[in-house]
């Protein structure tokens, strides 16, 4: 295993020094100074000037690269047979090669389209990704003293940030592609698009609205990193690193277009040069950040294998328990009138209204009627959320999933709460009535209504159909931030809406098989408390089909482009592949608490790729 380690470390850092490189030939314009390939000009060899040596070098260092993990397979295959965690990512590498290799001929072939440039960069960032969890996972854990459910959050948490750089890379690298870099003139604003380059200045500027959104994110986990650096200290000082280039490379990519439009100047060094050095500089920040996350979410996953048990597990949760009630009251009451609104819940309603209003505006919508209609559908959702947790109250004590919320655990009391839900309710009318329109306004107090009637008071303690029917509620959003852009709601909106209600039950009957047995002893008729759990699973697997061919259908209908038909069927494709998985392995749960977590991550990156396909190609 020491050895896997050195040769892992070793092709970690060829494999940033080739992503880096990498950008230093596409911003030089030299990926065509070889026009053949593998070879150069038909020879192993040729140095006629500096962008060619460039392509060489890439080529070479891709070829370094190639024999490291070629070597960590064949080593893995040896001696860690038994280590499922070394094993298998060795073993994907070299396919993920494969398709690098692919990638990098058909770029010189074709002439540099953005396409195949953007998932050559994918691949590229997925070998990274895999020789770092590799190079972790070969060595061995510390024990743990943080409880393994506060560690597996935090994996969740750091997973995600990763993979939202991860899209961030990708459409920074589509903007390259697509001729959009110096399409804005100013920064961190777009200002004035240069004539003839609108369409173009808005794919530049979503992507600053990505990179603004996920530097939230960024920061949310480095705050929570901090939290826990007294049980993971190197987690800490990774997250802090990774912050910090984040920032590093937002100002870099800030300078870029102030060069481009003659704002900026370095001295005597021309201004078309130091735009080149800042891009390429940009992506290889950019790609030491997205390192610096996988590390971080390896480095958790590590933990999580070396989590306390028995004793010792007891003796942190006695200790949690402690420090819970050591919060002061006021610091309790504001907290426990913020769990009222689930904002874990509120954010993802909100991040498909977001994507709904730029769906229908064709681009990014005025900014004072998104922060209204994302006000009012926070207050909306807060409010229905708020009741949902009065109505429940007396099934939440005795769910251990729920046991913690403020209700059971007396932070707010009952009439307290039942008021707070109404006031948001009214609150969310009045905001989107007045400052959006009267269609946003109802729809969103119908969804208020829809929730807590039909669903909470009726539906869910009676059918097993609870969540089916019930998932129109959740779907509501959509309309309200379409119906805030258009004033109508037309068929694309209703498709969005179909999206969200048929992808509702896979994603709750997976954490129902988590928490069967809480559903059962709060006699909540969940799917698998009446019809047992290989019903559940068989039905998982039927929705998550249906919910595949829904998301065909906006292409279908030319809603879409190839763009959005390619990230639907990749993205249901694994769905689909995570249902069949758990459906076939009966014998155990691991892979349904991965088909929520992936749900929840498929929900968000679907509705992103109907973004950029809009934004882009209509």
């Amino acid at each position: 295993m020491k050895m896997i380690r050195r040769i892992a470390w070793v092709a970690v850092g060829f494999t940033y020094f080739l992503v880096a490189l990498g950008g230093t030939v596409r911003v030089n314009d030299a990926g065509l100074s070889c026009p053949d390939w593998p070879l150069c000009y038909g020879r192993p060899f040729v140095f006629p000037d500096i962008r060619t040596l460039l392509e060489e070098s890439h080529r070479y260092t891709a070829s370094i690269v190639s024999v490291l993990i070629l070597a960590l397979a064949i080593c893995a295959l040896l001696w860690a047979r038994k280590e499922r965690q070394v094993l298998v990512p060795a073993l994907i590498a070299p396919a993920l090669l494969v398709v690098q290799i692919v990638l990098g001929g058909l770029t010189v072939l074709w002439k540099l389209p953005p396409e195949i440039i953007t998932a050559h960069l994918a691949t590229a960032l997925a070998i990274f990704a895999t020789v770092i969890t590799i190079a972790v996972m070969a060595g061995q854990p510390s024990p743990s003293q943080e409880h393994p459910a506060q560690t597996r959050r935090f994996l969740r948490l750091a997973v995600t940030t990763a993979l939202l750089v991860y899209g961030l890379m990708l459409s920074g690298s589509y903007v390259v592609g697509s001729g959009a870099t110096f399409a804005c003139t100013s920064w961190p604003l777009c200002g004035q698009t240069l004539p003839g380059m609108a369409r173009l200045g808005d794919i530049n500027t979503l992507h600053r609205l990505i990179a603004t959104i996920v530097g939230l994110v960024v920061a949310w986990t480095l705050y929570t990193a901090w939290r826990r650096r007294r049980v993971a200290p190197g987690q800490a000082r990774v997250a802090v690193a990774a912050a910090l280039l984040f920032v590093l490379q937002s100002l870099i990519g800030g300078t870029i277009p102030l060069l481009g439009s003659g704002s900026l100047h370095f001295g005597s060094i021309p201004n078309q040069d130091a735009a080149t050095f800042m891009r390429g500089l940009h992506l290889a920040v950019a790609s030491a950040v997205w390192g610096l996350l996988v590390l971080l979410a390896v480095l958790a996953a590590r933990q999580l294998r070396a989590a306390p048990q028995g004793a010792e597990l007891e003796r942190l949760e006695a200790a949690e328990a402690a420090a819970r009630e050591s919060v002061s009251p006021l610091r309790q009451t504001i907290s426990g009138y913020i769990d009222l609104m689930k904002p874990h819940v509120t954010v993802l309603l909100l991040g498909t209204t977001v994507a709904a209003m730029a769906i229908a505006y064709q681009g990014l919508p005025p900014l004072g009627l998104t922060v209204a209609t994302l006000l009012g559908g926070a207050l909306a959702a807060g409010s229905a959320n708020a009741i949902n947790c009065y109505y429940d109250r007396d099934i939440d004590s005795i769910m251990s999933r729920t046991s913690r919320r403020s209700l059971p655990a007396g932070r707010v009391r009952p009439r307290q709460a039942l008021i707070f839900g109404v006031a948001l309710g009214v609150a969310s009318f009045l905001i989107l009535a007045f400052f959006v329109n009267l269609l946003s306004a109802v729809l969103a107090c119908g969804a208020i209504l829809f929730y807590v009637g039909v669903y909470t008071m009726w539906l869910k303690r009676t059918t097993a159909q609870n969540i089916v029917i019930g998932g129109a509620a959740g779907a509501v959003p959509v309309l309200v931030g379409w119906a805030a852009v258009t004033g109508t709601i037309s068929l694309p909106a209703i498709w969005l809406f179909a999206i969200i209600f048929y992808w509702t039950p896979p994603h709750f009957w997976a954490l129902s098989l988590l928490i069967e047995k809480d559903y059962e002893k709060a006699h909540v008729p969940m799917l698998p408390v009446l019809f047992g759990e290989e019903e559940t699973r068989k039905q998982i697997f039927l929705y998550s089909l249906l919910l595949l061919a829904v998301t065909l259908v906006l292409f279908a209908m030319r809603a879409m482009s190839y763009l959005y038909l390619v990230a639907a069927v990749v993205l249901g494709g694994i769905l689909v592949y995570m249902a069949l998985r758990l459906l076939w392995d009966r014998q155990s749960r691991r892979w349904a608490r991965t088909l929520f977590w992936y749900s929840n991550c498929y929900l968000a990156m679907i509705f992103a790729a109907m973004v950029l396909d809009r934004v882009i190609f209509h």
